[in-house]
């Protein structure tokens, strides 16, 4: 079985699965986006198992339920020692194993105390920046030596700073893209992988932090969407009404939040993305000159998704709506999946992503794996089988089970659950948890979330200790 050349694996902070114009947002300006996605495979209805930044990386990272590592919040670092890890994983297969950009294995507040890698996660090269301006990390210290000037431009508010929270709706920086934080990923790749790519044998993940706020694009970013006219948020008036909390409480924040800021919000975000996609034609530009292009598995997702004003909410949160869950993934191999664009319409889990790539590459899918493998259905150019439900799980206190028609949300702490009917009504506005005509569908909800839960809470990697 042929492996592909080299693994580019691309990963973005809060991007949606409707932020790239070829799955259906004509609004968006994301043509390198959508080369991949002609030429790829996409998965259209692929979702994460927790909606936060670091437990939603560990898992799909890992092929494992945030349960399971242990990192179901937040906050949780992932242990020095964890052995599934794509440095480990496919370090061991013989590719050198390269980070470049944002982790986030590990919390990284106060990083400028202490701008040293606490923890390589067995990566060969680690070219560490968790944020994108706000610590003298790798970017930063680039930033120093290749744009001084700039420096001051770029520089931001640190993540608890109360100023950070004044930057939500958005500024626009007169400054080249090539200076921005994806502008550096995009060079410390370029750099990296030029001669590199074309003797094979790299693994090399690009960790964008964009488009998660401070959403300060450049002019060259923000100028498609300056007086565009965009679709508007989803927003259905008081319809925290027939809900529980703490959803409730999630839903009445809502407030200071006026259609000028959100549509301000929208607009810098969507920049965001297209400061990404700038730098992915970098990196396309750089396998087509190493003839690499064609030979290298690239793999394009997100770690969750941004509210971006529908329910007149931003960021994200664990109420589990598809706006955060739903994430793009998108597979590019012509060599070993074919040139053809194809959609996979089926249900998918970000667990699966991990097991995929590892038998893809030719390399053993640990038997500790929660993930299903879609290799052999991806090479022979069929749908892989798809999931019966999707599951996610929030420290503890919120879980998530979804069916092609339903979705059931169970609030732990309080009691409550919300209930929707995402076939008939897809925005998620009404629950059905207190309708006797939904009863049967609760039940059988209920019982599949149960049943997820107890299997997400195996732990699969066996620790024996002498006594």
């Amino acid at each position: 079985m042929t492996r592909p050349k080299n693994v580019l694996w691309i990963t973005t902070d809060h991007m949606r699965w409707d932020n790239i114009a070829a799955c259906g947002a004509p609004w968006m300006h994301t043509p390198n986006l959508d080369r991949l996605v002609a030429r790829g495979v996409t998965l259209r209805q692929c979702h994460n198992q927790n909606p936060l930044c670091m437990p939603s990386r560990a898992s799909f990272m890992s092929g494992l339920y945030p349960q399971q590592t242990q990192v179901t919040a937040n906050g949780h670092t992932l242990p020095p020692d964890f052995p599934l890890t794509p440095g480990r994983l496919f370090g061991a297969g013989g590719y050198t194993t390269v980070q470049i950009g944002k982790l986030h294995f590990q919390p990284h507040e106060d990083l400028d105390l202490d701008p040293r890698a606490r923890h390589d996660y067995g990566f060969d090269v680690l070219c560490l920046s968790e944020e994108s301006g706000c610590y003298d990390d790798a970017y930063m210290t680039w930033l120093h030596t290749e744009h001084p000037e700039l420096v001051d431009v770029f520089r931001v508010p640190r993540p608890t700073s109360p100023e950070r929270v004044a930057e939500r709706s958005g500024r626009v920086l007169d400054a080249p893209w090539q200076a921005s934080h994806s502008g550096w990923v995009a060079d410390a790749a370029d750099r990296w992988l030029a001669g590199r790519a074309a003797r094979g044998g790299q693994f090399v993940h690009l960790g964008f932090y964009a488009p998660h706020p401070p959403l300060n694009p450049t002019r060259e970013m923000f100028e498609p969407y300056d007086g565009a006219e965009l679709p508007p948020p989803r927003i259905a008036p008081e319809e925290w009404t027939d809900k529980p909390e703490p959803l409730r409480s999630m839903l009445r924040r809502r407030a200071d939040l006026t259609p000028e800021v959100l549509d301000q919000y929208r607009r810098h975000f969507f920049a965001m993305v297209t400061g990404v996609d700038l730098a992915v034609g970098r990196a396309l530009t750089r396998l087509e000159a190493e003839a690499a292009l064609d030979d290298t598995l690239i793999v394009f997702t997100a770690d969750h998704g941004d509210m971006c004003g529908d329910h007149g909410l931003i960021l994200k949160g664990p109420h589990f709506y598809d706006q955060v869950t739903h994430v793009p993934c998108v597979l590019h191999w012509p060599n070993g999946l074919g040139a053809a664009g194809r959609a996979v319409d089926g249900l998918a889990e970000m667990v699966d992503l991990m097991p995929t790539l590892l038998e893809l590459c030719g390399l053993p899918v640990p038997e500790a794996m929660a993930g299903r493998s879609m290799a052999a259905a991806l090479r022979d150019g069929r749908p892989p089988e798809p999931r019966e439900d999707v599951y996610g799980y929030h420290h503890g206190e919120i879980a998530m089970v979804r069916t092609d028609s339903h979705k059931l949300v169970r609030f732990g702490a309080a009691g409550g659950e919300v209930l929707y009917d995402v076939a008939a009504d897809a925005p998620e506005v009404v629950n059905h948890a207190e309708d006797p005509a939904y009863g049967d569908v609760l039940a059988e909800l209920r019982e599949r979330l149960l049943r997820r839960t107890m299997e997400a809470c195996r732990s699969p990697l066996r620790r024996t200790y002498r006594f």
